[in-house]
């Protein structure tokens, strides 16, 4: 037996019966076999001298008697259904013997004696508490689903974030895809996730503030609006959630993230409506919708026409970038860090039971189209937050009827209604498999991303021929990696569509030009970019929006 590396808790690297019908396999060099008997005694010696709390965490009994994995989401066994009620009963039984009083921070330094066997390896020295940076307020959400294949895969992405957000609800819900009785997963497949979450959640809170705790989530599931595509005259648990925190007194926006239908936020909605009125307005305030395909009538039926003040996002068409087409909607460049060597590599495989339950399509990624949702709402310094035709990791938005409604449609970057996503990818997809780490290795092991701090204001008034002094110099990385910085005019949001000349005059310090023919009230949006130099290297921004004046003429009157 040994010490795990990379986890510091024990891990089994074979597990065989006498029979020889078990097999394993685990690609981790750093851990030496255990052997079990069938009568479970070296097992249960094990337990008794390491503490119960190390073999349980890797081989937790209901997994051993449904014969899937163990909890690091590394270790297969299959075996013989009488093998593995042996080893669970061996390991309930194990469970009754004594706590041992040592673990292994506590295991004795004495020398070995001569002719000792192997001692148990000593704990490493203790690592200092990483320092996090400063909370930001972060967006509440609540998320409903119709627990679709790419739902579930959203799903994983979403707990890895978890700490980005209030999380305030995770609802099931219909769609015209999926509800009660057709092709439906069923309300448990949420518990579950949680489940693998709570297996790496020590890991991840590890690596940053703000992780809810496996129990907190649990409460935050209800059922919603599910009997049938677009029912909203049933008042259901989910419904009432949704009412309860649009009422409630802590301030807003509340993110109403749409992966199915919007039933059940249309059924919340109308009860405010008939038993609220009052409540109207702030509501209209404190509610954005966003929503993936509009997959019921309830958002064209009920939501528009009652609720014309509410933003609503609708990523009708652009979220397919992620979903089950992806191959055919981003360049080449991209498409790699979607295909199955680097899921394989950074996602699916050794990084724990959560990102383990990830359904692949034959290894490489098979859809996401619900996670432009919630990566709207992660803050990376985009600012996409302030409005949706800024842009950001969860796509860029234009109004569809301005003046009539507050709904905003997908809008296109250079032309593609998809780019306003996959332009992203790359660094979006880097960020995951960092979390992807977290799930498994320590602080010190692991990568984090930089902290950008920009030397003046984000926004700014220049004059047509002037210049503009940029600087990220000052900006850190909390594993001590060294920043590439970048420049770069982001066309698409802005009113002034010509190009401008950026200078680059030092590490994160640039010059901007801005050129004559730009008219006053025209707007320039300049992103500047710090990677670190980890694995793998993560980005954060910060978005400098320069406003054109017109010059101030001095001079003398005669």
């Amino acid at each position: 037996m040994g010490f795990c590396k990379n986890t510091q808790y024990l891990h089994v690297d074979a597990i065989l019966d006498p029979l020889g019908s078990a097999e394993y396999c685990c690609g981790r060099p750093a851990c030496i076999a255990v052997f079990m008997c069938m009568d479970m005694r070296p097992a249960i010696a094990l337990v008794k001298g390491l503490g119960r709390r190390s073999l349980v965490d890797t081989l937790p009994c209901e997994d051993l008697r449904l014969g899937i994995r163990a909890a690091d989401g590394d270790v297969f066994v299959r075996s013989t259904p009488a093998f593995l009620s042996a080893l669970a009963t061996g390991l309930a039984l194990a469970m009754t013997l004594p706590l041992a009083a040592s673990s292994q921070n506590q295991q004795t330094t004495a020398p070995a004696q001569a002719g000792a066997g192997p001692q148990p390896p000593q704990a490493a020295a203790p690592q200092p508490n990483p320092s996090f940076p400063a909370p930001r307020p972060r967006p509440r959400v609540i998320a409903t689903t119709d627990g679709e294949i790419d739902d579930r895969d959203s799903m994983i992405r979403f707990l890895m974030y978890a700490n980005e957000w209030d999380i305030e609800g995770i609802i099931y819900n219909s769609s015209r895809f999926h509800w009660l009785g057709n092709t439906w997963s069923g309300v448990e497949w949420i518990h579950a996730q949680i489940d693998w979450y709570s297996r790496i959640y020590s890991n991840l809170r590890q690596h940053a503030d703000g992780y809810p705790t496996p129990d907190e989530l649990r409460k935050k599931v209800f059922v919603g609006n599910i009997n049938n595509v677009g029912e909203m005259e049933l008042d259901t648990p989910g419904a009432d959630r949704i009412v309860q925190v649009l009422l409630d007194d802590r301030p807003g926006p509340v993110y109403l993230q749409a992966w199915g239908g919007t039933n059940t936020i249309a059924k919340a909605l109308a009860t405010i409506q008939k038993q609220h009125p009052s409540e109207v307005e702030r509501v209209n305030q404190k509610a954005v919708i966003f929503i993936i395909l509009d997959q019921d009538d309830t958002l064209r039926k009920y939501i528009e026409p009652n609720w014309p003040k509410i933003q609503v996002l609708g990523s009708f068409r652009q979220f397919a970038v992620l979903a089950y087409g992806w191959r055919n909607l981003m360049p080449a460049e991209q498409r790699v860090f979607f295909e199955r060597p680097w899921m394989e590599g950074n996602i699916t495989t050794h990084h724990g039971p959560l990102a383990g339950a990830y359904e692949t399509s034959d290894g490489a990624f098979r859809s996401e189209g619900d996670s432009p949702s919630f990566m709207h709402q992660i803050d990376v310094g985009l600012r996409s937050l302030e409005s949706p035709a800024y842009g950001g990791w969860g796509g860029r938005f234009i109004q569809e009827k301005p003046g009539v409604t507050n709904v905003w449609k997908e809008a296109e970057d250079d032309g593609s209604i998809y780019k306003p996503i996959w332009r992203w990818a790359a660094e979006f997809q880097h960020d995951w498999a960092a979390r992807a780490d977290w799930s498994v290795k320590s602080y010190r092991d692991a990568n984090h991303p930089p902290v950008v701090a920009l030397n003046g204001p984000v926004d700014v008034d220049v004059t047509p021929a002037s210049t503009l002094k940029l600087d990220l110099s000052a900006s850190t990385d909390p594993d001590g990696d060294q920043l590439r910085y970048s420049w770069w005019q982001y066309r698409a949001p802005g009113t002034f569509k010509g190009e401008v000349i950026i200078r680059e005059l030092a590490d994160g310090v640039a010059q901007v030009q801005i050129p004559q023919d730009a008219t006053p009230g025209q707007t320039i949006h300049l992103i500047g970019e710090a990677t670190d130099s980890g694995k793998p290297p993560l980005t954060r921004y910060t978005r400098v929006i320069a406003t054109v004046r017109a010059a101030v003429r001095t001079g003398t009157t005669r």
